[in-house]
């Protein structure tokens, strides 16, 4: 298996070390950043085939990273997935309503690392031809 390259967003770096770790393990290649402006940076530099982006960090957030990558000519084409928290008592359908009104797909924090993975493989399969 070829491994893909993944992005990986999230400024709680407890998040990206368990994730990026089972990731690896899984045999994806995986970088990341802390914050939505080095995704940028990083997207146009190593051109990822998939970001899984976090919605709420300081600075950039996910969704404005979102539409900046979308509007570069050389990050629009490439497949975003938004991390969401898995509970926030004050809004816990607006990070799933956001990603439905913008056309990206999310994964919810909190489900097993073993769901983790199986939906970002998901996401590949979804792209193979046949």
């Amino acid at each position: 298996m070829n491994s893909h390259l993944i992005l990986l967003v999230d400024d709680e770096q407890e998040i990206v070390d368990i994730y990026s770790q089972k990731l690896i393990q899984a045999g994806f290649e995986v970088i990341t950043a802390g914050d939505g402006a080095e995704c940028i940076k990083l997207a146009k530099e190593k051109h990822p085939e998939l970001i899984l982006l976090d919605v709420k960090m300081p600075d950039m957030d996910g969704v404005e990273a979102f539409y900046q990558l979308k509007k570069g000519a050389d990050t629009q084409n490439i497949k975003v997935v938004f991390l969401t928290a898995f509970t926030d008592p004050h809004s816990p359908d607006i990070d799933i309503k956001l990603s439905k009104e913008i056309g990206a797909d999310f994964i919810r924090k909190g489900v097993s690392l073993n769901e983790f993975v199986d939906t970002v493989k998901s996401f590949f399969k979804k792209d193979a031809p046949g």
